[in-house]
């Protein structure tokens, strides 16, 4: 397997991106919300009235991706790299509590 399989919910023209900004939907798909699990998708596009489509992206698309994110992250200032560093963490404890 060269690639990840992995699923988007749309809603007429708009796809499912969770709430960011206090917006649930995104025009853009590459802005959507990535559901690993089928289940978790249709159960979400049954609730909404939406679709769910079927993506896949390369691990060499990652790798490109993960390279260039890399740059633009030792790019910012330190206390930026700080404040997302500190919501990581936040964010990874609170999957174990």
């Amino acid at each position: 397997m060269n690639s990840i399989r992995y699923y988007v919910v749309q809603v007429n023209d708009l796809y499912y991106q969770g709430e960011i900004d206090l917006q649930s939907f995104t025009d853009d798909e590459e802005q959507a919300f990535a559901f690993t699990d089928i289940v978790a998708a249709n159960e979400l596009a049954h609730e909404i009235n939406g679709i769910v489509l079927t993506r896949d992206v390369s691990y060499k698309e990652l790798e490109d991706l993960s390279a260039q994110y890399l740059i633009e992250y030792e790019a910012l200032l330190k206390e930026e790299r700080d404040t997302i560093e500190s919501f990581c963490r936040e964010l990874s404890i609170g999957m174990f509590e």
